[in-house]
C-alpha cells in the first residue's frame, strides 16, 4: 500500500499558503503535492471542498481590502526626480527620508464600484445612453477618462438643447 503523504499537517498548511496567496498551485506546492492531488480531493471530498471555498473567500476578502486601500486611501508613492531618488528632511527627526506622494487608483475604484453596483450603473448608463442614440457596450470598452471626456460633452449639449427648447417656446 502507498503512504498517502498529504497528511493533516501537509493539509492545513496547503490551507494557509491558499489563504495567504489565493494560489491553489502555490499551496500545492507548499504543502509538497501535486496541484492535480490538490484538485483530486477537492472533487472527492466535501468537507476539503468546503475549507477551499473558505480559504479562497478570505483570500479574496484579503484583495478586496488592498483594491479599496489603494482606490479610496491611496498609496505613498517615492517621487523620481532626474532619474534619483527625490528626500527631504523629516522635521521631526531631522533624518533624510523619500519624498513622497499620496496616489489614488482610479480604475481600481472604477472596477470596484462596478463590482458592488455593476448593473445598477450598467442600468443608469443605458438610460442616459438611449436618450442620445449610443451604444452602452461601445461606451463601456472605452477608456475611462474618454468616457468622461464624452459624458461631458454629451451634458453640455443636452444643456444646449434644452436651452434652444425653451427658447422655441416663446
Amino acid at each position: 500500500m502507498i503512504p498517502n503523504i498529504f497528511t493533516p499537517e501537509r493539509r492545513e498548511l496547503f490551507f494557509q499558503v491558499l489563504e495567504d496567496t489565493c494560489s491553489p498551485k502555490q499551496a500545492a506546492a507548499a504543502a509538497g503535492i501535486s496541484r492535480q492531488t490538490a484538485f483530486y480531493h477537492k472533487a472527492n471530498d466535501p468537507e476539503f471542498r468546503s475549507r477551499w471555498d473558505k480559504a479562497l473567500e478570505v483570500a479574496l476578502d484579503a484583495l478586496l481590502e488592498e483594491a479599496y486601500r489603494r482606490a479610496a486611501l491611496g498609496y505613498e508613492e517615492p517621487v523620481i526626480h532626474g532619474g534619483r531618488l527625490s528626500t527631504v528632511i523629516d522635521p521631526e527627526s531631522g533624518e533624510e527620508r523619500p519624498l513622497t506622494v499620496r496616489k489614488h487608483s482610479d480604475r481600481l475604484l472604477e472596477v470596484l464600484l462596478k463590482f458592488r453596483y455593476g448593473d445598477q450603473m450598467a442600468d443608469r448608463l443605458k438610460v442616459k445612453v438611449d436618450s442620445v442614440g449610443l451604444d452602452a457596450d461601445a461606451l463601456l470598452r472605452m477608456p475611462s477618462e474618454e468616457r468622461a471626456q464624452l459624458t461631458a460633452l454629451l451634458a453640455k449639449y443636452q444643456a444646449n438643447k434644452i436651452e434652444e427648447d425653451d427658447d422655441g417656446e416663446d
